[in-house]
């Protein structure tokens, strides 16, 4: 399970704002939502998530947002809160007009994706170096993988696209 803590007041007055913009602009937002911006210090590949638990709406960003610009954060807050909106929990039709809504009032950039260059922020450096190495009896391809998994433990268990049988070589 991912580590989340509460964070400090900036998020939650953040979120605060965007709220207001939202509403201001007419958007359906949901008053479901959680007031408290939780950090996670596991994610890596997204910038933040909206969660909805039994009707309930909980933002959470990732711990890459602490060193974000303002309006980066704003803009990443502003583009969960918008899939708090009926019919938004995809990035369909109905989130993407609401996206146009809060960018050309607001000046945001909100869309599926953004670069670490368009969020102002310096990428992490790449993963560590993988540990394991599989190849196929059969064709010779190698599958480099980091993390110890089922795969590792046990891969007679599993075949390569050709059908041959894996082997662990590291």
């Amino acid at each position: 399970m991912p580590e989340k803590t509460s964070f400090n007041k900036d998020f939650d007055l953040m979120l605060q704002a965007v709220l207001q913009q939202a509403k201001a602009a007419g958007l359906p937002v949901s008053d479901a939502i959680d007031r408290h911006v939780l950090i996670n210090q596991r994610a890596k590949k997204r910038y933040g998530i909206c969660i909805c638990r039994n009707g309930r709406f909980t933002i959470e960003l990732s711990a890459i947002m602490l060193t974000a610009p303002e309006k980066s954060c704003l803009q990443t807050l502003a583009h969960e809160i918008l899939h708090t909106c009926p019919g938004c929990q995809n990035h369909g039709t109905l989130f993407r007009r609401y996206a146009d809504i809060m960018n050309q009032r607001y000046g945001y950039q909100i869309r599926c994706t953004n670069s670490y260059e368009e969020m102002g922020i310096t990428p992490e450096p790449p993963a560590s170096q993988p540990r394991y190495l599989l190849e196929c009896r059969k064709c010779g391809r190698q599958f480099a993988r980091i993390r110890y998994s089922t795969v590792i433990a046990h891969p007679s268990r599993y075949r390569c696209n050709c059908g041959g049988q894996l082997k662990r070589i590291q």
